[in-house]
């Protein structure tokens, strides 16, 4: 585990960041290769993805500042006006209490949520057609997934629960991982993620072969995805604020994206089918209005 690669004085490069960089970049250089293939202009992706790592970042913040909003709770004796700008300078400032640069605490789903709705915005405002772009996105998800979930691993954040099966690691004690479970093997839940995440990238790629309509990639992503997290978060360790049921809330946020998912693809992939009948039955009736 290394959370830090290397540090200028008060600056420190935090592998968790470098590797959401990474994930960023490859990303969305893919997805400008895919759109440039296919005949859009390229530029549009370059110009969406200041968008979509913007409010990615604030999407992931905000989901954590609210599902951990004790951490930035200030004392209720503090004059109310104090206590705002206090809690609102803990969750948004850059600069911690020991000089230290950088937020730590963001949650991958509000990122998701958050960028992909700032996606359509950009789209729609550009009259651009937003589900063959979101086509052309959804592969560098799966991408981007793999390398954050690195980043998470190095960081020895977003762990799992103890086991006693061999891809158990334990985890340093200066790691949160460490913090809670001290020379405990655990589920490196991270991995589990990351290479789903990658799964999720060349599953779609694959599968694309079959697309009969704009939103059949992005609609794969969001059926995968939540699968994936709905079954991997069995494995991982949650607070008990952030369990509902016996279930993360990731969990329940993961069955109404899939179940919304998978009813959308099942709709438009009729809808592609009787638009495809109704062409050909069209051109049929067309000959036969010709040859009389």
């Amino acid at each position: 585990m290394h959370p830090e690669i290397f540090s200028i004085g008060k600056f420190t490069i935090r592998s968790y960041g470098f590797m959401l960089a990474i994930g960023f970049l490859t990303g969305i250089t893919l997805a400008a290769r895919r759109a440039q293939k296919s005949g859009e202009n390229p530029d549009h992706i370059y110009n969406l993805s200041i968008w979509a790592v913007i409010s990615s970042l604030l999407g992931a913040r905000v989901y954590y500042i609210i599902t951990h909003y004790s951490e930035f709770r200030a004392s209720k004796d503090t004059p109310i006006l104090t206590r705002f700008f206090t809690e609102l300078k803990s969750m948004f400032w850059p600069i911690g209490s020991d000089g230290q640069i950088g937020i730590s605490g963001l949650m991958l789903y509000g990122g998701v949520i958050c960028a992909t709705i700032a996606v359509a915005i950009y789209l729609k405002k550009h009259k651009l057609n937003v589900l063959r772009y979101m086509d052309f996105i959804a592969p560098s998800l799966g991408l981007g997934e793999f390398f954050t979930r690195m980043g998470c691993f190095l960081n020895g954040c977003c762990f799992g629960k103890p086991t006693e099966a061999t891809l158990g690691i334990v985890f340093p004690d200066s790691s949160v991982a460490g913090y809670y479970f001290s020379d405990v093997h655990i589920h490196p839940t991270q991995l589990y993620n990351s290479i789903f995440g990658l799964t999720i990238c060349i599953l779609i790629l694959f599968l694309e072969r079959y697309k009969r309509f704009d939103g059949f990639s992005a609609l794969l992503f969001f059926m995968l995805y939540p699968l994936g997290r709905f079954f991997i978060d069995f494995f991982r360790h949650y607070e008990s604020e952030l369990m509902v049921g016996g279930m993360s809330q990731f969990q329940i946020l993961s069955i109404i994206i899939f179940c919304g998912a998978v009813s959308a693809m099942v709709f438009l992939w009729k809808t592609a089918g009787r638009r495809k009948e109704n062409g050909g039955n069209s051109h049929l009736q067309n000959k036969v209005e010709i040859s009389s």
